[in-house]
């Protein structure tokens, strides 16, 4: 009896034990890199670099990283070399461990830097666009409900930029699924490609069902698209987006919107801190 007694009780403490267990954390992959600082972001936490061949990682290019330590944007000014450990994890990356060669030379202007941003209350161009099931379709024909809308590529490695604003808008639906039924009925979701060429339709919508096949496996409420590169280069140019190609892939800053039910602008999030919680609730408050 005695045997049986002490055989349960250690039973349950395993079993204890594996319901307590922690979640492994996401592995970290460390690779040392150099560039010339091209634009800061201190709102946004990041720095602009034209970096090097990353041996293992990826092809020398001109892209914003993000920065944690603060005293870097007091120091460092475009023109300057940096040398820094990128740091990757399953879903963030971020320099750190940095050393700064400052330069006296005059920095050139970057068109990755935000130059201008919309103000609430402006009105937003009607981007004509093709949607994941080839649609040739209007913005204005969302008019009537918000609309939350942010711009990707589907080749982005990034797990900041594109993963994460995919993820973010992944996580705006569940929750709104999830809360307040009526308000996903009405949920009205763009995401805008900034690499027209490659993302056709059938690129968009298996990327789309990717992100989307547990909230919104249909993609009714979601919307992949792309459009003409002259109506996206105004669309984007209406936020302060800028973008260009470079190696394969598409150098970009990061924004994101909310769009009134009249067409006008309601909300305005720069870089990759916005809450999808706090998204979802300003969408349900707009909706009519």
């Amino acid at each position: 009896m005695r045997t049986r007694l002490l055989l349960f009780c250690l039973l349950l403490t395993l079993s204890i034990a594996g319901c307590t267990a922690k979640k492994p954390a996401s592995k970290e992959q460390r690779y040392p890199i150099e560039g010339r600082v091209v634009a800061l972001t201190p709102a946004e936490k990041t720095i602009t670099l034209d970096h090097k061949d990353i041996v293992g990682y990826m092809k020398g290019m001109t892209m914003p990283f993000a920065v944690h330590d603060q005293w870097v944007f007091n120091v460092v000014h475009p023109g300057d070399t940096v040398h820094a450990t990128l740091v990757v994890t399953d879903d963030a990356e971020w320099l750190e461990n940095i050393s700064v060669n400052q330069s006296t030379a005059q920095a050139e202007q970057s068109n990755t830097a935000p130059d201008t941003a919309p103000k609430v209350g402006d009105t937003v161009p009607d981007l004509k666009f093709v949607d994941q099931q080839g649609r040739q379709r209007h913005l204005s024909e969302l008019r009537g409900q918000p609309v939350l809308v942010t711009f990707i590529y589907t080749r982005c490695p990034l797990p900041d930029f594109c993963i994460r604003m995919s993820s973010n808008f992944a996580s705006v639906a569940s929750l709104m699924k999830a809360s307040n039924p009526a308000a996903f009925a009405r949920l009205q979701m763009l995401s805008v490609s900034l690499d027209p060429e490659f993302d056709t339709p059938k690129v968009l919508a298996t990327y789309g069902h990717r992100y989307a096949s547990t909230v919104d496996p249909e993609l009714k409420h979601w919307s992949f698209v792309s459009a003409k590169a002259s109506d996206l280069h105004d669309f984007a140019g209406f936020f302060g987006l800028t973008y260009a190609p470079q190696n394969g892939q598409i150098v970009h800053n990061l924004r994101t919107a909310i769009i009134g039910p009249d067409g006008k602008l309601a909300e305005f999030y720069t870089g990759n801190q916005w809450k999808p919680e706090e998204a979802a609730a300003s969408l349900a408050k707009l909706q009519k």
